[in-house]
């Protein structure tokens, strides 16, 4: 995602951001194009988007939604996307993504990454203030989380509806992963699940020399019941062995 750039309120004149969807001086809109392919909203001389960089085309079209957002309590427009839903807050910027359209998304990223990838700038996640929301669907207050454990962006995620991104940072997701950033977080998951086992397997004594494995893990109570039935085991096996030894004397 590419920084912002400063425009002029098309009708007092006032500074503002590219992504700014209000002007902060006067209220008239200011981003009012939206990207089909990020959602992102744009000034409307944008050629392409600010958000993900594809040029600009037909606009999805919205509809009336019942959920409200946590951070302004209006009403959503909601836009379907294939397997979800995006909720988007038309006064501050805030989306909640269904987490079935988000998938959708990020491999879609993924793929688009291989082929061209893109470079995204980076984030401090310090920068952000601490705050927590409820989820826009059940209301619980939602999990906050570094996206992908390295992209900057701190995320709000609920497990069973989906994820809020304040104005701004689906864009910069996006751009994490098309930069190869999930890969990453993966590859970097895989490597500490190695390190991990191969921690625990030099933590595990190695088997006894006589043949029976050191009790781990288990209480003194139950390590002394396991010992007692495996010393009767063996003096039941050497009684029967004597038995055999003394029929065939006989």
């Amino acid at each position: 995602m590419t920084r912002a750039r400063v425009v002029h309120c098309p009708d007092c004149g006032g500074d503002a951001s590219e992504q700014d969807r209000i002007c902060k001086y006067c209220g008239a809109p200011i981003a009012t194009v939206r990207c089909a392919h990020c959602y992102h909203m744009n000034i409307p001389d944008a050629v392409h988007c600010s958000g993900c960089g594809r040029q600009l085309g037909l606009e999805p079209v919205g509809e009336p939604d019942e959920l409200r957002c946590p951070d302004c309590d209006r009403p959503f427009e909601a836009f379907s996307g294939g397997p979800g839903r995006l909720h988007d807050c038309p006064s501050c910027g805030g989306q909640f993504v269904e987490h079935a359209l988000l998938r959708d998304l990020l491999e879609q990223r993924e793929v688009y990454g291989q082929v061209a990838p893109r470079a995204a700038v980076a984030q401090n996640p310090l920068r952000q203030p601490v705050r927590y929301i409820p989820c826009p669907a059940c209301g619980a207050l939602m999990n906050r989380t570094n996206f992908g454990r390295a992209s900057g962006v701190i995320v709000d995620v609920c497990q069973k509806h989906g994820i809020w991104f304040d104005a701004g940072e689906l864009p910069r997701v996006l751009a994490f992963v098309e930069a190869g950033g999930l890969r990453r977080a993966r590859q970097r998951e895989q490597e500490e699940a190695r390190l991990e086992r191969q921690s625990l397997a030099a933590r595990l004594p190695p088997p006894s020399a006589a043949g029976s494995a050191p009790i781990v893990g288990l209480c003194p109570t139950a390590a002394v019941e396991r010992q007692l039935w495996e010393d009767l085991a063996d003096a039941g096996s050497a009684l029967l062995g004597f038995l055999a030894d003394a029929l065939r004397r006989d």
